[in-house]
């Protein structure tokens, strides 16, 4: 049975923890070796920064090391097939969520095969205010999409763009839509998460909704990036790459166009392109499907 074990900080001219060259060593290997799980304060790393106000980590995280479902880089280039320098790439973009311990980079196998299974679409990605506006046109929403482009041109670049373009292969040009995040927390506290009036359920958390057969674990949500630093601290939430709860971070000025009173769920169209990500097979097909024109 694993143990947390609390790893006290030196004071500082505490010299009994510190190594040869007057750095403290890390002590997580060590522990680990023993069959133990080391509750450290956490350090996680992100390619890209979190906005002014936001926290990075809710709380202390549990690290439980070696992690068979974390991938190196080398490993995840040859899973994808392209060079270590793409993957470092693709992490400094935000494409391929990853943490940062000691030098390395690490990813979450599960993310890596979604990335497998969606390569990159042809063409530059649509903007935040753009993706949405197509996706509540093509949900049928034209009222809300037209508010939400604003510009004269804007309905009709939507029209042609969706013509041009089926969801089911072009999806990832959406994907600017919001910023996904992997967290973990007690089980409990995932349940209330839907509970919220500020988080709208997506995915595998709203495939039941739409009709679509082969539900999976874990939670997904759209949530006003704004609320992120509330949402983690309340719900003691702390970001785990490959964790059971996603939540997609909107842009604080577009949130108010997918929110509705009557209607608590995300847009159609944007529950069917979470559920291409799925790792249920199932789901990702009747997703596809669903999408195809």
């Amino acid at each position: 049975m694993a143990h947390a074990v609390d790893i006290p900080e030196p004071a500082p001219n505490d010299r009994s923890l510190a190594g040869a060259d007057g750095t403290e060593p890390n002590a997580e290997p060590r522990l680990i070796e023993q069959g133990l799980t080391v509750a450290v304060r956490c350090k996680c790393v992100f390619a890209r920064p979190p906005k002014a106000g936001h926290s990075p980590c809710a709380s202390d995280s549990i690290l439980s090391m070696p992690d068979p479902s974390l991938l190196s880089v080398n490993e995840a280039a040859v899973r994808l097939g392209i060079s270590p320098a793409a993957i470092r790439q693709r992490i400094a973009s935000g494409r391929l969520p990853a943490i940062k311990r000691g030098r390395s980079w690490w990813l979450d196998e599960r993310s890596v095969q979604r990335h497998v299974r969606q390569p990159a679409a042809p063409g530059r990605p649509l903007s935040p205010r753009m993706a949405w506006a197509v996706i509540l046109l093509a949900s049928n929403d034209e009222e809300s999409a037209k508010a939400l482009a604003s510009r004269e041109r804007y309905p009709s670049r939507m029209r042609a763009w969706l013509n041009n373009h089926p969801l089911h292969e072009h999806g990832q040009q959406l994907r600017a839509r919001a910023e996904a995040e992997d967290l973990a927390g007690h089980p409990s506290e995932l349940k209330r998460i839907l509970e919220r009036p500020d988080v709208l359920p997506t995915g595998v958390s709203a495939s039941d909704l739409i009709g679509i057969v082969g539900k999976g674990p874990g939670v997904e949500a759209y949530a006003p990036a704004g609320h992120r630093a509330t949402i983690l601290k309340e719900h003691a939430l702390a970001p785990n790459s490959g964790g059971p709860l996603r939540i997609r971070w909107v842009p604080d000025e577009l949130w108010s166009h997918l929110w509705r009173d009557d209607d608590r769920q995300a847009p159609r169209v944007a529950i069917l392109l979470d559920l291409l990500e799925s790792d249920n097979p199932r789901a990702r097909r009747e997703s596809g499907r669903a999408l195809a024109p």
